[in-house]
């Protein structure tokens, strides 16, 4: 009887067992599934968007991730203006409930926009403008060329076939993020001002080459010779009332264009032929 009894016991444990290993392969696989769906950006996802809006792209950061519009900022076909020449009818583009600002390749940068304006227009479509920090790390790894600039890399010499060119004409420049023309074609404007040369408190270096960046990404030292650690890029400011803050370049900028340079010259009321934006979220 109690060789019986042992056993039944024993095909008992052994079912047991088998159920326990079944359902430790069924949730193991679940679990490799909901990851693989959490790293792609979400359910069903299997694409580099990393859970951002159609047009953006995710960027990794200490301070947190982000993510970027891929391409310099146009005005979406739907806007009285889709390629704005002039800040009035910037304006109207703003006024009208339907335009929107648009990130995609092969489109006119949307210029004759104030920074003020800039920002007004990323928060209608629930983005803003990026940081200086913001818009460095979305830049790092974009190639940083000093001479020898074709129609395939970032436009700083009137290398494309117009000035400012369609985004995403120099498959070249691209960063590590897989952001498109961080460097030249239009300025990008940033978030903040600097007042009488300071920025937030902090007095910020004459004009000349960049030789340092603090932890804001912006200039901390500057020197009339260059250093190839900046890839020649250039710091330009006046230091009396407010300034606005663009960076990157525009088409003609050369060797002093790239992913440090930065313009605090403009007020953030100007509005040019040579600045843009893109929007963060």
């Amino acid at each position: 009887m109690g060789n019986i009894i042992d056993l039944q016991k024993r095909k008992f444990i052994g079912k047991r067992e088998i159920i326990v290993m079944v359902l430790a392969v069924i949730l193991a696989t679940a679990g490799i599934k909901a990851s693989d769906s959490l790293l792609n950006g979400g359910a069903g996802k299997s694409d580099n968007s990393g859970g951002c809006p159609e047009g953006m792209a995710p960027v990794i950061s200490a301070d947190g991730d982000f993510c970027v519009d891929m391409h310099e900022v146009a005005a979406h076909a739907n806007c009285p203006y889709p390629n704005p020449a002039n800040q009035n009818e910037t304006r109207d583009n703003i006024d009208a409930s339907g335009c929107l600002p648009v990130s995609k390749a092969g489109a006119a940068p949307w210029r004759f926009i104030s920074q003020n304006q800039a920002s007004i227009i990323c928060a209608k479509a629930g983005k803003r403008l990026p940081t200086n920090k913001e818009w460095l790390a979305a830049a790092l790894g974009t190639p940083d060329k000093e001479s020898g600039w074709g129609p395939d890399d970032c436009q700083v010499n009137n290398n494309w076939s117009t000035q400012p060119g369609l985004s995403g004409s120099g498959e070249n420049c691209v960063s590590a993020a897989g952001i498109y023309d961080m460097i030249g074609n239009v300025w990008e404007w940033v978030d903040g001002t600097v007042s009488d040369g300071s920025f937030r408190g902090q007095t910020l270096p004459g004009e000349g080459y960049v030789l340092g960046v603090d932890e804001n990404a912006i200039p901390s030292a500057t020197d009339a010779r260059n250093d190839p650690n900046y890839y020649n890029d250039y710091f330009w400011i006046k230091n009396m009332g407010i300034r606005g803050m663009a960076r990157g370049g525009y088409w003609d900028n050369k060797a002093e264009a790239g992913q440090y340079a930065l313009y605090v010259v403009s007020e953030p009321s100007f509005a040019g032929v040579g600045v843009g934006f893109r929007c963060v979220k």
